[in-house]
């Protein structure tokens, strides 16, 4: 089954008129997660999220069950279960039409803002509320997930673009000026290839907080070690954009 996380982000401007962001994460078998957003004038928050749900369904295949993740129930009651606001009828109409247009079995359903998907379809709707480009969408990307247990000196980093996934075992310098979990990172940087985007998932906030600010180094050596990868994927065009932390 297809899986969409949607939500939205709203404001409401000096004249009264709202303008409004969606953002979309499509979880589809096999494929990587595809991300989508877009901003329009909407009367309530409301109407921005079902106008994801209805984003959900024309970038969902055709044909095929979808199920949708939401943390709005005024969505899930007008959707689902026919009886949210009246307000939200029409638009909640135009959602019905567009899954028996594409013949799509359609579900509708709760999930909290922390899970991750849905933490990423709520950056998206508020850059593009605020009518930015999210970082990494619209650039050649690859989802990274770092794995690493305490108990043993050794990371598992898992990369995938496309339907390539190359996987790589780290063993981890327990006597290194760089953290264990910073040594993971950099080695998921060298990864990825020029003018690419990492989506990294799992990285520690040791890992984060370093990467984006190598002077927060206590040591020399994770310094030194530490601005240099940052300079060789900067001369590369790679960027690297976290998605959570572990």
């Amino acid at each position: 089954m297809n899986h969409a996380f949607v939500d939205a982000s709203w404001h409401e401007l000096p004249d009264g008129r709202g303008v409004g962001g969606w953002g979309l994460v499509l979880l589809r078998p096999g494929d990587l997660p595809a991300r989508f957003q877009g901003q329009l004038e909407a009367p309530d928050n409301n109407a921005a999220e079902l106008r994801a749900v209805l984003e959900a369904l024309r970038h969902a295949p055709e044909g095929q069950p979808l199920s949708v993740h939401t943390d709005n129930e005024a969505v899930i009651a007008s959707v689902a279960r026919g009886r949210g606001p009246w307000l939200l009828a029409d638009a909640a109409r135009e959602v019905q039409d567009e899954a028996e247009a594409r013949a799509i079995s359609l579900r509708v359903d709760y999930v909290t803002r922390t899970r991750r998907h849905m933490q990423d379809a709520h950056h998206l709707a508020n850059d593009a509320r605020r009518g930015l480009n999210t970082p990494g969408l619209d650039s050649p990307h690859a989802d990274v997930l770092i794995e690493q247990r305490h108990s043993v000196p050794e990371a598992r980093v898992s990369l995938r673009r496309g339907h390539e996934r190359v996987t790589a075992h780290v063993n981890l310098d327990l006597l290194s000026d760089v953290p264990p979990s910073a040594q993971a990172l950099l080695a998921a940087v060298t990864l990825a290839l020029p003018g690419e985007t990492l989506l990294v998932r799992r990285a520690s906030k040791i890992a984060q907080a370093l990467w984006q600010r190598p002077e927060r180094a206590l040591l020399v050596g994770a310094h030194t070690q530490l601005t240099q990868a940052r300079q060789t994927a900067d001369g590369q065009g790679v960027s690297v954009q976290f998605q959570g932390v572990g």
